[in-house]
């Protein structure tokens, strides 16, 4: 039986073979005549044969044409993503050595004992404003030192540990130095009014002051030493029942970016040495 068996599954799959091998055959030969055959009837259904199969290759070379439109657009972007973060670092490092440069060479440059140091940490309050530096008395950092940048006065020493300090700023509302006009030499004190209005107080009515000109430390200030840049004059305002003017002024020190700082060493020494 298993032999029988064995016979027509041979059989079936040798005639099923042959049956594929004619339909293949007459496939052949009826494309041959389709192309071979110069009637017009049949000269239309070659050509709509031909057409269709066209019309088909061309179907498929488009969407193939896409995806690798789309395997492209997408490796630009990929790059381009890389590209535009490989700039900004670039361009990140580049504003970081500038800085650095500004500073050694104001520290090369200055006259003064300059301690350097970076911030650490910041109070967020709007009228207690202060920041927290990485120097302190091991470094040299006494209270009440001031702290400044090329640009101008940032704050002075408030509190001095032995490796931080803190740092209260120009913009504090409790800050107070003893500045004048560096054109005309009149003089006044700067304070913060609010969160963000600077004045120049105690400068009387009559006196020679214009939007523009700038505003350095005076030297009466025990800890401050004199000609220091702290800020700019942006408007004048009339105070009718006071014997005072109303000068608003802008810090040249942008507060809010400050990273790295100078402390003076021995600012009292100098300052009274000056005078």
């Amino acid at each position: 039986m298993p032999k029988e068996f064995k016979v027509i599954d041979i059989q079936y799959i040798t005639i099923t073979r042959s049956e594929y091998f004619t339909f293949l055959i007459c496939v052949v030969i009826s494309l041959s005549l389709i192309f071979l055959n110069d009637n017009p009837q049949v000269n239309n259904v070659r050509a709509a044969v031909v057409d269709s199969w066209a019309h088909t290759l061309q179907t498929i070379s488009k969407y193939r044409s896409i995806a690798e439109m789309r395997d492209e657009l997408s490796r630009l972007r990929n790059r381009t993503s890389y590209l535009l973060l490989e700039n900004s670092q670039l361009r990140k490092a580049a504003l970081e050595n500038r800085r650095l440069r500004e500073m050694l060479d104001f520290k090369k440059s200055s006259h003064y004992e300059l301690i350097p140091a970076s911030v650490i940490a910041r109070d967020q309050d709007q009228l207690t404003r202060s920041v927290t530096i990485d120097a302190g008395t091991e470094n040299g950092v006494e209270k009440g030192d001031p702290v400044i940048l090329p640009a101008g006065i940032v704050g002075k020493i408030l509190r001095a540990g032995k490796s931080t300090s803190i740092v209260q700023l120009i913009v504090d509302h409790n800050f107070r130095v003893a500045c004048k006009i560096q054109r005309s030499r009149v003089n006044g004190v700067f304070q913060q009014r609010d969160s963000k209005t600077s004045v120049l107080s105690q400068v009387p009515k009559n006196a020679d002051v214009r939007v523009g000109d700038i505003v350095v430390t005076s030297g009466y200030s025990y800890a401050f030493p004199p000609e220091v840049q702290v800020a700019h004059v942006t408007e004048i305002k009339m105070d009718a029942p006071s014997l005072f003017k109303v000068i608003i002024i802008e810090p040249f020190v942008e507060i809010s970016l400050i990273e790295d700082v100078f402390i003076i060493k021995n600012s009292k020494k100098e300052t009274a040495a000056l005078k």
